[in-house]
């Protein structure tokens, strides 16, 4: 029997526990703080089956979802800002804002793994290093002009206005970033390298191109190295990744699957990853509509369809071996609380036992 049978059974009596709530409980605007109407406080024996099912089941072969979660709030605002409140089948849990963990979801995080086995990560992005950078040396530009303006052409800059080298740069933020692993207590590490073909550079393109994503690579590969407990994963564009770095993911998503515009597309971009990894170690990603609908083609294949429930039904037929969903906070947002894309996402790749 798998984990969703599970769920089920529990969902038919968290619901008939709703409906004997009266109407007035459920409005008043305590009721979020409020501990009653859950399994776990009704049926405390239950609840301790289902987690200890529940993490059994991450054992069990099943394809691996991973959920990216934005954690940029001081305090919970609501439900959709909690980690407990994400699906339970979610297996691992991607912070966005690694340098915004509160106390508040640090306690979350020790519950959620502790009792539900959940794992959690965060992304080190070689391309979010250069974008900060890029605005680095501009506001540094900017300075320099002001500085020779007031002091002459001739002055000697100081060593805080002086551009530093991009590797120079890119190693510092990297170790800054690897910190945060043990400073807050994460599971796992995901490192974010897109690259890009090198066969239309010249020799002095080719040679600085190497230049940083070794640089890059190999910090990561070393921190790895050291922490060979420690499961690595990467997303971006695996088949730029040197075969010595890709031998020790554990799963190499495609971040490509963020701008799929209809189903076959997931099919293509698999194929286009080319075979330096079993399938089994690929993994697929979608993102969410955006609550704030700043951007309405995010989260929608071009027939307006769900690009979440879209992964859903491809990666039930696919050999991949786990999905993602970015932006998972704002399922919550759009369908009241529920996570139905997500959800339905989960029950098409890991469907309960019939």
């Amino acid at each position: 029997m798998k984990l969703n049978d599970y769920l089920r059974a529990f969902m038919f009596t968290v619901i008939g526990m709703s409906l004997a709530t009266s109407c007035d409980d459920w409005t008043e605007p305590e009721s979020v703080d409020l501990k009653y109407g859950t399994i776990e406080n009704a049926d405390p024996a239950g609840y301790e089956n289902y987690l200890e099912r529940l993490r059994e089941y991450r054992s069990l072969p099943h394809k691996s979802v991973y959920a990216w979660f934005d954690n940029h709030g001081e305090a919970f605002a609501s439900q959709g800002h909690r980690i407990s409140a994400l699906p339970d089948s979610i297996d691992v849990v991607v912070l966005a804002n690694v340098e915004s963990v509160t106390n508040q979801m640090l306690d979350e995080m020790k519950e959620a793994r502790a009792k539900k086995g959940q794992q959690f990560s965060y992304c080190i992005d070689l391309d979010g290093i250069k974008g900060d950078y890029t605005a680095l040396c501009e506001d540094l530009a900017a300075k320099q002009l002001a500085f020779f303006a007031e002091n002459g052409e001739d002055a000697e800059l100081p060593e805080e206005l002086k551009t530093p080298d991009i590797v120079d740069y890119m190693a510092k933020t990297a170790q800054e970033k690897l910190a945060y692993f043990d400073a807050v207590g994460f599971d796992c590490l995901m490192a974010g390298f897109t690259g890009k073909s090198t066969n239309h550079l010249d020799k002095t393109e080719l040679t600085e191109y190497n230049r940083q994503a070794n640089a890059f690579l190999g910090i990561i590969g070393a921190w790895h190295a050291r922490h060979k407990e420690v499961p690595l994963d990467i997303i971006g564009k695996p088949q730029n990744v040197d075969a010595a770095t890709l031998g020790n993911v554990r799963t190499a998503f495609l971040s490509d699957g963020l701008t799929a515009t209809n189903q076959d597309m997931f099919t293509y971009i698999l194929l286009s990853a080319g075979d330096a990894l079993p399938a089994e170690r690929y993994g697929m990603v979608a993102s969410s509509p955006l609550a704030d609908g700043s951007d309405p083609k995010v989260g929608y294949l071009s027939d307006g369809t769900s690009a979440v429930e879209a992964l859903g039904f491809w990666g039930a037929g696919s050999s991949v071996g786990a999905v993602g969903v970015f932006n998972v906070a704002d399922d919550y947002f759009l369908t009241q609380g529920q996570y139905t894309s997500t959800r339905r996402m989960i029950q098409n790749v890991n469907p309960a036992a019939k």
